[in-house]
């Protein structure tokens, strides 16, 4: 193995949704550990790890809405802060589209509910993008929308990882100066 290999694991604890779940790996939680991975792993320098795996561990304790946009943002997070050399930092943003309504990064009844009865324009995007290299690393979607839709709710979420990206970066730092050793007196 000449490089690393990056492994996720996405769970939801059985209370953690509306509905009592089962601690049983189900098909949305394979799925949401597949985006993870597959957003992840074009920011992460596996090459820097040969030899090594980097195990990434997600459990969601409470699902508000857009579970997997703020899965990703922590995962990248957490791989930072654990000191893995990462190309740009990973950022996931979510939107829903009902009828002609767009609501970025939706809790879980606004991702869940229907107002309209017509079944078209009805949809949700996840985005992971990373914003220093203006590349998109992931992106799932979900129900009919049109063209034109999803490529204004792809434009919207990238606007919306800008919107976050200078506050993840001041998070980021904070951890670092606080884990930093205090400079010594000379």
């Amino acid at each position: 193995m000449k490089c690393g290999r990056l492994t996720a694991d996405m769970r939801f604890a059985p209370f953690s949704c509306p509905e009592r779940g089962s601690w049983i790996q189900g098909s949305q939680d394979k799925d949401f550990s597949l985006m993870v991975l597959e957003s992840l792993q074009p920011a992460v320098c596996l090459h820097k790890y040969p030899r090594s795996q980097i195990e990434v561990n997600v459990m969601v304790l409470e699902n508000c809405g857009s579970v997997l946009g703020h899965a990703v943002t922590c995962a990248s997070l957490a791989l930072a802060d654990a000191g893995i050399e990462m190309y740009d930092l990973v950022l996931g943003c979510s939107m829903r589209q009902d009828g002609t309504s767009f609501v970025v990064d939706p809790t879980y009844k606004e991702e869940n509910y229907s107002g309209s009865t017509d079944h078209h324009n009805q949809g949700g995007l996840t985005l992971a993008f990373l914003p220093s290299l203006n590349q998109i690393s992931g992106l799932q979607s979900d129900g009919e929308m049109t063209e034109e839709t999803l490529t204004a709710g792809v434009r919207t979420c990238i606007e919306g990882c800008y919107k976050l990206y200078p506050v993840i970066q001041q998070a980021l730092t904070k951890a670092v100066r606080k884990a930093a050793p205090p400079p010594s007196e000379s």
